[in-house]
Parts: C-alpha cells; structure tokens; sequence
C-alpha cells in the first residue's frame, strides 16, 4: 500500500468546534434528522477529530476506512437524505481546505479529496444496507399482516359459525328472492323440519297472513297483518334499515308458533344488496303468558267474567262504534243481603253464589249482543246491544230477577238470590261512557232506596237535582272553612192559650249558607252535611257557639226558667261517641249551668240504637242537660221509648204529623194528631212542632195541646249581634 507522507498540517482557519457547529447547522437545515440540535453537534464534533486524525495518518489505506466508517456512521445517526451528504461535503469541504488559497498543500488537497470520497462511498454502502434493511422490514410486516388477518378472518368465521349453529335463535340467510340460502339447526328446530329442510325454499311460505287487528283492550302484543313479503320487500327499497315484527308460523305439526322476527340486509364487496338475514325467535311460551296475564288483568279471577277495567274498555269500544242511534241498555245488579249470606254460611258459600250469579246474568242476555261483567263484590254489570228484538227495559229487568229467583244450594245448605237493579237505556250518542256508567249507578241507588229486590230507570230530570245536590254537598265543607256557613237563631215561642199572646222563650240555633247571592236554611244544610258525614264535625262547633250566647240570652229571657237554647241533633249527630265530651268543654269553657240547654236526638237513631244514641241520652240526663225527642212520629215504639226516658220535650216530625194543621188535612190525620199530643201531654212531655206557616195553624196546634213552636212565621233568624230583636212579635218572614 502506497504512503502519503504530510508535509503540512490542515488549515487553522476553522477550528474544529467551529466545523462541527457549521456542519450541525448545514445538515439540519437541508434535511430532517432525528437528533436534537446539541446532542447531533457532539456527534459531529466526534467525527470531525476522526476525519482531522485520519488526515494526519500516513498510510493511505488507513485513510480510506476511517472515511467509509464515518460515511457509514452518518448513516446510523439519521443522515438519510441526499441533501444531507451534500451540505456535509461542502461544509467538509471549505473547513479543510479553506485556506489552501494562501498556503497551497497538494498533497493535504489530495488527502482530503480522498477522505472525503471514501466518506461518501461508505455513505452509499450504509444507504443501501439501510435500504434494505427497511425493505425486509417492511415485508415481515406485511407478512406478519396478512398472518394476522387470515386467523383474525378464520377466527371470526369460527365465532360466527359457532354461533349460527348453537344459537337459540332461528337463523336464515336468504336470496333477494326469499330463497333459502342456509339456515340454522334453531330454526329448523322452531319450524320442526329436518336440518336443511329449508334450503332451496321460500321462507316466507310458512308465515301466516294474519287476520285483521283484534280488538283494543285485549293484553299481550298482537301479530302484524299482512303477507311477510311486504316487509321483506321494504327493506330492500331502503325504507327502512331493519324490521321488527311479531308473527305467527306454521309448523310442521300445523301448530301455530308465536314468533319474533327481525329481518336485515346483508351487502357484498361493493356495497349492493346480497342477502336478507332472518332472525326468529320463538316467543310462545311468552306469549301464552301474556295471554293469561292479560286474561287476569281483564276479568274476574272468581266468576270468570270480564272485570271493571274490561267493562269500561267495552263501553267505550260499543259507544265509539255503533251508530249515533243506536240503543244501548246497561243495567247494573247488586245482590241483596249478601253479606248475611257470606256471615252465616260461609265465604266459600257466598262464592259459589257469586259464579252461579255471573252463569245467571249470562244465560239471561243470552239471546243478546251483550256482556256481562262483575264490577266487585256483589255488584255486576250487564252491557246489551239492543238488537229489533230486544225487549224494553222492563222485559229485560224481568229476564233477570226471573233468573235469580231460583235459590243456590250447596249440600244440605240453601241460599234465596235477591238484587236490586238500575237501568237506563239511551241513544249511543247521547251519552258518553263516564255518563251511562254514572246514570245506571245512579238508578241502582234509587232502587236500593227503595228497599230490596227493587228496580228503577234512570231519570234525567231527577238525576239533574240530584247531582246539583251532591255538588252542593261536596262543597259545604269549603264553604264552612270560608266563613260562608254561620250560626243563627230563630224564636222558639210558647203557644198561647184563651186570650194571652204568644210569648218568645227560647232561641234555636240553625245553620245558615250565604254561597254568593244564594241563601240555604238550616234543614237543607243539615241534610247535605248528614250525606258527607260533615255533621259530626258542624255538632261540637254549633254546641261551642251557641254556650257562648248563654249570658247574652239569659239577659234577654230574663224572666224564662226554661231551656234558653233548644239544638236539634241529626241521626249522626245523636249517635256520635264524643258528643257528651263536646258537651261537656262547652259549658266549662263558657262557665254555663247545664239547665240553660236542652239538645232534642233523633227518634230514629234511638229506636234503631244507632251509634252511642242510647248511652248519649242517659248521660245527657246524668250531667243535667235538658232532653228532648226530635222527628217524633207518634209510633208505638216512640212512645214507648217516651215513657221510658227522661225527655224533657218531643218535637213532632215536620212532614206527616206535622201537617195536621194545614187546610188539605185530613179529619183522620187531625184527630189522630190530637190524641197523640195528648198522650205527649198526659206524659209529663211538652209537645212542640216546627215552622208553622200561619196564625190559624198555631191558633190549631195551641187548641190542639202543643206547647211550643219554632221558627215559621214567629220570626226569621237572627245573628249572634241581633239577639236582643229575638222576642220582638212583629217580626215576620218575608212571606207573612
């Protein structure tokens, strides 16, 4: 190997930080190299000493392999693009031989030229190497790809497979002509067929075509009408991406099977339309379930019969769909006495009654388009489409107690079926559902009324007032929180007898209702307040406020040692458990003397032993609180009850009795009447009526052997502020 001997050394001009700074910023700036800025400058600077020490070595081949080693090592540190080599050779270039213009150097020129070629001929080779190096990478990569696809493509072909073939769910895979491609074991399994069965057919051929949707009311999810070609045919135009759908199939038994189905497109490499998926599911044993819970929730679990809820359904479908005109008759039944029979024989005896009613009712519409239906406990409803035939109201009423007449026997053990019944019986457009089902309530009310085994129809007119009525009564309670209801006080007037005058000696509480430009008396309101059970509540209130009046009126009947409050009770009043508790913390709270009140119960309620009726009226008398019998009616059970109390008084019944006086009376009515005060009388009683309406009738009663009357024409209430105007005898009613 030839020697190169140095005569000089490399120019001074750039020292050798300064080369590899300049060398950094030249390769940076013509390529991208993925070194930081200072950590490449070190790089550099390490080969700079290697190129200044191979330059000072004198043997040539030495030279040579240092240049291609730092050719190669540019390479490795990221020098990848051309451009690079070239900013390194001219920078290389004019920093080792700068100077060479002032202080020519042949043989330093040639070792450079030389170092510099051998330098880029390594570059070349480890460009190359890492070309290639790249290139095999790239296709093990590709390789290892395409490995990786096929398993993943074969793995999810097994995945799907497996579940195609183990799934519950009946698979199908169809042209777009419906042909049967491949099927599933599942669905043969649905449609009991050997494996296979299907390819080859038309899937949609074993679908039925469902007859019109059943009737609105009925539980469970209903099948879709119609030919499963349609749907199919949908889908493929697009307008709808899926389909789900509930449908019945034939099986190869002929049994019908309740399924699910949902239905999809499947597309080829282009994004075409390829292939229909069908998904079935066997839904009967859910469907079935559906169907008896929708049975449950729609009838009545004892009878069988269509319950409430499936009534009401019905009765709206009929009055939605029949003609304006058409007639509509419903009846209601409620079983009379019911409760005995379930007391005395048995709950499984009343029961038995109880289905053997609902068979009764049937087989009475039977020759009808009609439903029957329990509403609960002993109350049923009958629904009749009135057909030319169809008999009036009365004969279908007739048809039915005709049906109950016959006793229920269960043993040795026997049971008579009586009912009252309400009916009406109305143009289908006349009435809403709310409003038919109201009017045969109402009318079953009336019947009830009436006593037992009673029917009636339903009146508009009379239900017109009664439902005024029952307004008035659901709004009694308002108006009492609201100050409208207040207290008053009407005369109570010792009738006179021969010559004397009538003389005020007491005054009655009554209740009085303001409502806007509306006025009501005390009888009305006692009645309204007695149907909503308000009066329980009203006793102790007008108790609380009549005992604080008791100083005031003791200064206005200064001279009467009787009662100065008569109150009159209600049934429910008299019978109330805490009525001689509210008694009792009136007088204490007004510090009054028991004497000043006399409190009148009801005939009624003691005869019938209503309540604590009895036991109020003996402590009553007990406490010393006057008593007294209200709406006494004469009975001999009322004046037996008479004799055997304390009463201090016994105010006659306002209507019966109480009309003895008017002109249209009877001489029966009115000798009677006189015997009856009499007997009050020779009793020890005073006898007293209400609300006479002229002079002569209490110029008759006073003849007649009544010692007091209240209210009438002796004078309009007051309030509390008028109290001193009570006894004043030219007060009259507006009306003489």
């Amino acid at each position: 190997m030839d020697t190169y001997p140095v005569h000089a050394t490399p120019p001074p001009a750039s020292s050798r930080e300064d080369l590899a700074r300049a060398w950094t910023g030249a390769a940076t700036s013509s390529a991208y190299i993925p070194r930081a800025a200072d950590e490449l400058e070190a790089v550099l600077l390490a080969l700079v000493d290697e190129l200044l020490a191979a330059l000072h070595e004198e043997t040539g081949g030495g030279l040579v392999s240092v240049g291609e080693q730092v050719g190669s090592r540019l390479v490795d540190e990221g020098f990848i693009d051309p451009e690079s080599l070239r900013a390194t050779i001219d920078v290389l270039t004019a920093g080792l031989l700068g100077d060479l213009g002032d202080t020519p150097d042949a043989e330093l020129a040639r070792r450079t030229a030389a170092l510099l070629g051998a330098m880029s001929a390594g570059y070349a080779d480890g460009l190359r190497s890492y070309t290639l190096t790249q290139q095999e990478r790239l296709k093990q990569a590709l390789f290892n790809a395409m490995v990786r696809a096929e398993h993943s493509l074969r793995a999810t072909e097994n995945r799907f497979r497996e579940v195609f073939t183990s799934s519950a769910v009946g698979i199908a895979i169809t042209d777009l002509n419906g042909m049967c491609v491949e099927s599933n074991p599942a669905l043969s399994q649905i449609l009991g067929r050997p494996h296979n069965h299907l390819a080859g057919r038309i899937l949609t051929d074993y679908f039925l075509t469902e007859d019109p949707m059943p009737m609105a009311g009925l539980a469970g999810p209903r099948p879709v009408p119609g030919d499963l070609s349609a749907t199919y045919r949908r889908v493929l135009d697009g307008e709808v991406e899926r389909v789900h759908e509930q449908r019945r199939l034939r099986n190869a038994d002929g049994d019908t099977v309740w399924v699910f189905v949902a239905i999809s497109l499947l597309h080829d490499g282009a994004g075409d339309p390829a292939y229909f998926v069908t998904m079935v599911q066997d839904v009967s044993e859910l469907q079935l379930l559906s169907d008896r819970l929708g049975h449950q929730l729609l009838h009545d679990a004892l009878t069988g019969l269509p319950n409430r809820k499936h009534f009401e359904s019905k009765l709206e479908t009929t009055l939605g769909q029949a003609a304006p005109n058409a007639s509509i008759t419903l009846c209601f039944v409620n079983l009379d006495g019911f409760a005995m029979v379930n007391n005395s024989l048995g709950h499984e005896f009343g029961d038995r009654l109880l289905r053997t009613v609902g068979r009764r009712l049937e087989a009475a519409v039977s020759d009808e388009r009609a439903m029957v239906a329990r509403l609960g406990g002993d109350e049923f409803a009958v629904l009749v489409e009135d057909l030319p035939v169809t008999p009036d109201v009365n004969g279908i009423i007739e048809r039915i107690t005709a049906e109950l007449a016959e006793p229920e026997y269960l043993g040795d053990r026997s049971a008579g079926l009586g009912a009252s019944v309400g009916a009406v019986r109305c143009r289908a457009g006349e009435m809403s559902a709310e409003e038919l089902f109201r009017a045969a309530d109402t009318a079953l009310r009336r019947a009830k009324s009436t006593g037992r085994r009673q029917w009636a129809t339903f009146h508009g007119r009379e239900d017109g007032l009664a439902r005024e009525r029952d307004a008035l009564a659901a709004e009694l309670p308002a108006g009492w929180e609201n100050g409208q209801l207040t207290v008053a006080y009407e005369p109570v007037v010792r009738l006179a007898t021969g010559n004397g005058g009538h003389r005020t000696v007491a005054a009655r509480p009554v209740l009085r209702w303001r409502r806007g430009e509306e006025s009501f008396g005390h009888r009305f309101c006692t009645e309204l307040a007695e149907r909503t059970g308000l009066s329980l509540q009203l006793g102790p209130w007008v108790l609380r406020e009549a005992c604080q009046l008791l100083p005031a009126l003791r200064e206005v009947f200064a001279d009467e040692p009787e009662p100065l409050v008569r109150l009159q009770l209600s049934r429910a009043q008299s019978g109330d458990a805490d009525l001689v508790r509210a008694v009792n913390e009136a007088l204490r709270d007004t510090g009054s003397p028991p004497g000043l009140l006399e409190l009148a119960l009801d005939t009624g309620a003691l005869l019938d032993e209503y309540g604590d009726a009895r036991d109020n009226l003996d402590v009553l008398n007990d406490i010393g609180v006057a008593t007294g019998l209200c709406g006494f009616q004469g009975g001999p059970r009322e004046l037996d009850l008479m004799a055997a109390s304390s009463v201090r008084s016994v105010t006659l019944a306002q209507h019966g009795l109480g009309c003895a006086a008017h002109e249209t009376a009877s001489g029966v009515l009115r000798e009677e009447t006189e015997r009856l005060v009499r007997t009050i009388a020779a009793g020890g009683r005073e006898c007293s009526v209400l609300d006479l309406r002229t002079e002569a009738e209490a110029r008759w009663w006073a003849s007649a052997g009544a010692v007091t009357t209240q209210g009438g024409v002796f004078g309009l209430p007051v309030s509390p502020s008028e109290l001193a105007s009570l006894p004043d005898p030219t007060r009259r009613p507006a009306n003489g």
